[in-house]
């Protein structure tokens, strides 16, 4: 007798997740909401995390697994959604976990609103200790003229720097599978840093209907050094910033929130090494300034900085990408080494 689909599909990305995969799938398993089909993927693990899935699957119907060649957490993730069968699809990360009414909460508010994603907010856990992170909107139903106004034009950015309007990761989601299918399926592979966001964002475009559940924190995101997001160690990430402001500009076109979005990854990428060897004992720093500035990426970004208010460290940034003369350079490090020295005192002041 044919089985009818499940509601929800859940993929787990994995890899060399020995010491983790068991606490992610147990999570899993133990939800109050059990509609669903679960798809581990050993994304080609060195170590015992293909086994471990092996003896999940032969213990619940519920379970399959998976087995392909490294490939990254996109690919990863492009093969279990391919394989699920739910009406909704959810993703979890294989080092992370959910708290035992997560999906409830996600598959009620999407049966009750037959809503196309469903966002939750979720805890940053490092260690023993906990961060909660929240969407920078209202928590409800965002449909029509609300859902264009307030979220369509707001996601990459709320307005103030370095505020997203709502966070990329595709986890603590809930998605109509249908919808987000041909985008994950359009994410370039070769995106190892913002691959969350080269889905989520033109995804959500096309949404016609999203609830938010402000508050709700279920889903555990582990920060680990080893972990899938971190696979990828350069000194500097202009390529990969870049892929991924390409892809995003087929949906973002004539949108200054890209631009917004971009100077954010910039500056997340370039202020570490902002330090006296890089800024002038060095040519590579100065060479990636040039290759901004002269892209197209790079001047419109340049533009968009001198039209709104960034941080005035990236406002110096950008000052010294277009023109990286000693005078820009120096004034750069010197407002760094200030910077610095008023965290400083500010961290000794809320000791």
């Amino acid at each position: 007798m044919k089985q009818d689909p499940p509601f929800l599909s859940i993929v787990v990305p994995a890899y060399n997740v020995e010491n983790y995969i068991r606490e992610c799938v147990d999570s899993i398993l133990s939800q109050t909401f059990t509609d669903f089909e679960l798809i581990l993927v050993d994304d080609g693990s060195t170590d015992s995390t293909g086994k471990i899935c092996d003896g999940y699957a032969q213990k619940d119907s519920r379970i399959r697994v998976l087995h392909k060649e490294n490939g990254g957490l996109v690919s990863a993730r492009k093969a279990g959604l391919l394989k699920a069968a739910g009406e909704y699809a959810a993703y979890v990360d294989g080092d992370d976990w959910i708290a035992p009414d997560q999906l409830t909460n996600l598959c009620t508010a999407a049966r009750n609103e037959d809503a196309d994603i469903v966002i939750a907010d979720f805890t940053v856990a490092m260690g023993n200790d906990r961060k909660l992170l929240t969407q920078n909107m209202e928590g409800g139903i965002y449909t029509g003229d609300k859902l264009r106004e307030e979220l369509h034009n707001c996601m990459l950015s709320k307005g103030e720097y370095f505020s997203f309007g709502l966070q990329p990761s595709l986890c603590s989601k809930l998605f109509r599978r249908r919808l987000l299918l041909p985008y994950q399926e359009a994410v370039d592979e070769r995106i190892r840093l913002g691959e969350d966001a080269a889905c989520f964002y033109p995804c959500a475009l096309e949404a016609k209907k999203v609830v938010y559940l402000k508050g709700q924190h279920g889903y555990f995101y582990r920060m680990r050094e080893s972990s899938i997001s971190h696979a990828i160690v350069r000194s500097f990430y202009t390529e990969e910033i870049f892929l991924l402001i390409t892809h995003l500009e087929k949906s973002f076109v004539e949108n200054e929130q890209l631009w917004a979005y971009a100077c954010y990854m910039l500056d997340n990428m370039l202020t570490p090494h902002l330090r006296f060897k890089e800024l002038f004992l060095g040519k590579e720093l100065t060479l990636q300034f040039k290759c901004i500035a002269s892209s197209h990426i790079g001047k419109n970004v340049v533009e968009y900085g001198k039209k709104v208010r960034t941080s005035s460290r990236m406002k110096r940034i950008l000052k010294t990408m277009e023109t990286p003369s000693l005078r820009n350079r120096l004034e750069l490090y010197l407002f760094c080494i200030y910077e610095a020295w008023q965290n400083k005192k500010s961290e000794k002041n809320n000791v």
